[in-house]
């Protein structure tokens, strides 16, 4: 027996998007050809719902941009789960404010900030006028009462933007997560990606941050792809401390066409099956699958990851992280215990 429930599940409703951010990870833009229907998503909320899933997060694309968005929303409530958004805040309108604002079961939703420069934050997005409606997004949002949150992913792009951000969002109720953006989408370069130094300062920003702040005055945190196991540092993720990639485990993603991956961050080279073939009910209980992590050993570690003490638990971090910078599942550059022992 095992204890793997699919607690937080990221669908992709559409890959449908108004911008054209340079490191989308999906190159987002037009709607995949043959889109989910809103009854085989309702399907899948159900599935999740008899797993033992809590919470479901809608995302894209650009998830405002189904007609049926609402009601797909409301369809999380109906089978029992908690809903997360995430949004470039393009459509957020007062009426979208108010429609979400009306959902008990919406926990949080977050909206893609990467600068506090409205010309850099434009130029990433790929359209000019976009900082401005995520700005009011943000704080229409939380004026309606919802928990908010930016979510800011960093290259060498806007690297620099991490303190400006940092005095744009202090005290203003807003969480914040910060990110990391990985080789994978077409329209990413590998002179954009953070070397391992700007990587470190990124965590040594983070751990500056909660020292001089209180939580109530920013709560920021990276990701899953920020980190590990700092001897320095402290904690700088939303958990006190690193327990491995959850991809398989206890999360899991799903395309707009159905495939369906552990984690949607993962590349597509590690689609695992198809809800239109097989019920997520059966796909999740298949023993075979999401070897990554269900099937881990040791011994898999490969480079550094193979020596490090904490390897056995970390399991080489973020698997995209790991496979889009080395090629490799198991051996990853991108960790603060790695950079502060190698001392580079």
């Amino acid at each position: 027996m095992n204890d793997w429930r699919p607690y937080s599940v990221n669908i992709e409703v559409t890959l449908a998007c108004d911008l054209r951010c340079f490191h989308c990870g999906s190159t987002a833009g037009r709607p995949r050809p043959d889109e989910l229907t809103f009854d085989e998503l309702k399907t899948c909320f159900h599935d999740l719902a008899r797993l033992g899933g809590e919470e479901v997060c809608l995302l894209g694309g650009e998830p405002l941009l189904r007609r049926d968005w609402e009601a797909l929303c409301r369809e999380v409530g109906e089978a029992g789960l908690g809903l997360v958004m995430i949004t470039n805040g393009m459509k957020v309108t007062p009426d979208v404010v108010r429609a979400l604002a009306s959902m008990d079961h919406l926990n949080r939703i977050g909206v893609s900030l990467d600068a506090a420069d409205p010309a850099v934050h434009d130029a990433i997005r790929g359209r000019k006028g976009a900082y401005e409606r995520a700005l009011r997004a943000l704080f229409s949002l939380r004026d309606a009462g919802l928990e908010v949150g930016a979510i800011t992913t960093l290259s060498r792009r806007n690297f620099a933007q991490l303190g400006p951000l940092r005095d744009l969002l202090v005290g203003q109720d807003i969480t914040w997560q910060i990110q990391m953006a990985s080789p994978g989408g077409a329209r990413f370069t590998p002179e954009d990606h953070l070397d391992r130094g700007q990587f470190y300062e990124v965590g040594r920003f983070i751990s500056e941050c909660r020292r001089t702040n209180s939580v109530e005055e920013l709560p920021v945190a990276g990701s899953h792809d920020i980190g590990y196991h700092s001897d320095l540092l402290g904690p700088t993720g939303e958990l006190p401390q690193w327990n491995g990639c959850g991809a398989g485990l206890y999360t899991l993603g799903i395309m707009s066409d159905g495939r369906v991956k552990g984690c949607l961050s993962q590349h597509d080279d590690f689609v695992e099956a198809d809800v239109r073939r097989r019920s997520l009910v059966d796909i999740w209980n298949d023993p075979t699958l999401f070897a990554r992590n269900r099937a881990f050993r040791p011994e898999m570690l490969e480079g550094f990851c193979r020596t490090c003490k904490h390897g056995p638990s970390c399991r080489a971090g973020c698997a995209n992280v790991a496979y889009t910078t080395t090629g490799r599942l198991y051996d990853n550059p991108f960790c603060f215990y790695r950079i502060e022992q190698e001392g580079a």
